[in-house]
């Protein structure tokens, strides 16, 4: 009898064990490029964390920080196929040039003119999507990221005057147009370098300085090598929240909808919080050493007004000015 109940409470534990794992929702991978600890990585986990609670454990996710998983374009691709189920990262153009729109040198100037076409619902953000569906991207939410500049290792000519050529060897995003806004409006040295590869460069003179980032990431990579941050705003970059569309239609629309009311509500908030953070970052250069020079926006509309004129029509060919046109469009009618 004693053997009987044993065996019976065994089997009642197995099967208790294997209904609860049946109900229990298969745990998502989801990636991100930035390291532990950062502010995308804070973000990355909250928002994880709330959707596993708000769905009730039935979407649940592990998060991999800084790049665990590969680069963020490998990433963008193995979400496609279905590999990995979602990543918040920027946007590869590895296999669609017009996803180059995202970050195009000088759409947006300042953090108003980012939010009105990168924000929901603006025209930006709205191609981007459509883009993203054709490879069975779908885009859930955004982290606005940073306006970006230029950081140098030492000084260079007139640097309080935008208009005076630097002569300084800088370190480019791999776009061709950066090539055009560096050397023919800038003036600057252009190369390409990856970035892994650019504290070391600076610290021994191989280049003067490095484009691609922000305060934040400057801070946090590279403020023992720099001496200078120049604040150009020559380009606005989020990091988008993609997922698998397979997986996305997968779920409940109740699901869905929780997913997407989270995901809006912590962008609208990272809105705000963004250019809190560019002025925190800026003070903690200026805390190590690292001086930055502010642009006006009558300085950057001359900058941008050059770079249209000069940059754009060579970069046709990747982001169609069709695109870029209504961009623009765009945005003048938002600020009336």
């Amino acid at each position: 009898m004693k053997r009987f109940t044993i065996l019976f409470l065994a089997l009642c534990f197995v099967s208790l064990f294997l209904l609860t794992g049946a109900n229990a929702a298969e745990r998502l991978k989801f990636s991100h490029h930035r390291p532990a600890g950062s502010p995308l990585d804070e973000y990355v986990k909250t928002l994880a964390e709330r959707i596993e609670a708000e769905t009730e454990g039935r979407v649940a996710f592990d998060v991999f920080p800084a790049g665990q998983l590969g680069d963020y374009a490998v990433v963008q691709e193995r979400i496609s196929l279905g590999d990995i189920a979602c990543h918040i990262a920027p946007l590869s153009m590895t296999t669609d040039k017009k996803l180059g729109i995202s970050w195009f040198p000088y759409l947006c100037i300042n953090w108003e003119e980012a939010q009105l076409l990168y924000g929901k619902g603006g025209a930006v953000r709205n191609m981007l999507a459509d883009l993203l569906a054709k490879q069975d991207l779908t885009l859930v939410g955004a982290w606005p990221a940073m306006l970006g500049g230029v950081g140098l290792s030492k000084e260079a000519k007139d640097m309080e005057n935008p208009f005076t050529p630097k002569g300084l060897k800088v370190r480019i995003m791999a776009n061709k147009i950066y090539e055009y806004v560096f050397n023919d409006v800038l003036g600057y040295q252009s190369t390409a370098m990856p970035w892994g590869e650019l504290f070391t460069a600076m610290q021994t003179g191989v280049i003067d300085g490095v484009h691609g980032g922000g305060a934040e990431s400057y801070y946090s990579q590279f403020r023992d090598v720099l001496k200078y941050y120049l604040a150009y705003n020559d380009h606005y970059e989020s990091f988008y929240f993609l997922m698998n569309t397979d997986l996305w239609k997968s779920f409940s629309q109740k699901d869905r909808d929780i997913i997407s009311n989270i995901a809006d509500s912590m962008e609208t908030e990272r809105w705000v919080q963004a250019p809190q953070d560019e002025e925190i970052y800026r003070k903690k250069l200026a805390e190590v050493g690292v001086k930055t020079i502010v642009y006006s926006d009558e300085e950057l509309t001359k900058i941008k007004d050059l770079v249209v004129e000069k940059c754009w029509p060579k970069a046709y060919n990747e982001v169609p000015k069709e695109m870029l046109d209504k961009a623009l469009a765009a945005l003048a009618e938002g600020k009336k």
